[in-house]
């Protein structure tokens, strides 16, 4: 994930062109869209200050846009970077 807005999303994660190194974490998360009337449930498996790769049960059609909800921590605008399988990378737009 850069921090460059101007790419559309990608289909292909790509390889490590983050700046900002990443920790791995395993935290339950939720999507929220649709002003609030939508929920995907998915997991945190690694996050930097500018982004998270997020995992799902099974392979979703997510919003380009949407919050991530992780219990104990702020809420944070997302922007859809990539998806590929269960996988998918998000960039924290605030």
């Amino acid at each position: 994930m850069t921090d460059d807005t101007s790419n559309p999303p990608s289909d292909n994660p790509p390889s490590d062109r983050r700046n900002d190194s990443r920790r791995t974490v395993l935290k339950p998360a939720q999507i929220i869209y649709n002003e609030g009337k939508s929920t995907i449930p998915c997991r945190i498996r690694n996050m930097s200050e500018t982004g998270a790769r997020l995992e799902f049960p099974t392979v979703q059609l997510l919003p380009h846009t949407f919050e991530l909800h992780v219990p104990g921590m702020p809420v944070k605008q997302c922007m859809l970077r990539w998806a590929k399988d269960n996988l998918a990378g998000v960039w924290f737009a605030s």
